[in-house]
């Protein structure tokens, strides 16, 4: 019987969240251009120099803004996980159970791990809108433990502002995947200590040879 869970966020820690916006980019210039390329490229450079995107987008194409949100949070996203993700969830699921804790609305969430494949590995899943509570608050956690039943909890996640000080305090091992330049949010690492993770990675390389080690003890 598996006594070790291995819990998950999804933005920024699976998958690149800066992707999905580049995705959800794409398929609204393809809704409303005729050169959707091109105006993807313009889309972009603008969302890099901190321009309001869907503003410009509404005044120059005449959609309401409230459409190019619906857009951006309920299409169907062309994403992929980070190397090494799905290995570990395969060559550890005979050691782990795992789980996903994520904020956000249900829809954009469950598009996306349905995007990822990786559903079916999930035996606790816990969305923020779905739960009516957002991390860090412990009801998200403790559904996990009630879901699966372990003795050992790892979480892994990239915010330190909420994804690690109600782990820590559930007594879960903390792991935190470091910003390689690339995330949405950016990392703070001047927070207070209890905000911080136990351990702290590079890569999923770096993550997968903790969990072997870890996986033996």
């Amino acid at each position: 019987m598996k006594t070790k869970a291995l819990v998950l966020d999804l933005d920024d820690t699976l998958y690149s969240e800066l992707d999905y916006l580049k995705s959800a980019y794409k398929f609204i210039a393809s809704k409303i251009s005729e050169n959707p390329s091109d105006l993807f490229i313009q889309m972009f450079m603008q969302y890099k120099q901190g321009v309001n995107v869907f503003y410009n987008l509404s005044k120059d194409y005449k959609v309401d803004i409230s459409i190019l949100l619906d857009w951006y949070r309920f299409h169907e996203p062309k994403i992929q996980l980070y190397p090494d993700v799905l290995e570990i969830l395969l060559d550890f699921s005979h050691i782990y159970k795992f789980a996903l804790i994520t904020d956000g609305r249900s829809k954009t969430q469950r598009n996306k791990i349905s995007a990822l494949g990786i559903e079916n590995f999930l035996e606790s899943l816990v969305i923020s809108e779905e739960i009516g509570s957002e991390k860090p608050n412990c009801q998200n956690y403790e559904r996990v433990m009630k879901d699966l039943n372990c003795d050992q909890y790892i979480y892994i996640g990239d915010n330190l502002k909420k994804d690690f000080i109600t782990a820590k305090s559930l007594g879960w091992i903390t792991v935190c995947l470091k910003d390689q330049g690339q995330n949405i949010h950016k990392q703070n690492f001047s927070v207070d200590e209890e905000f911080h993770a136990h351990h702290y990675f590079e890569s999923w390389v770096e993550i997968r040879q903790f969990l072997a080690q870890e996986s033996i003890n």
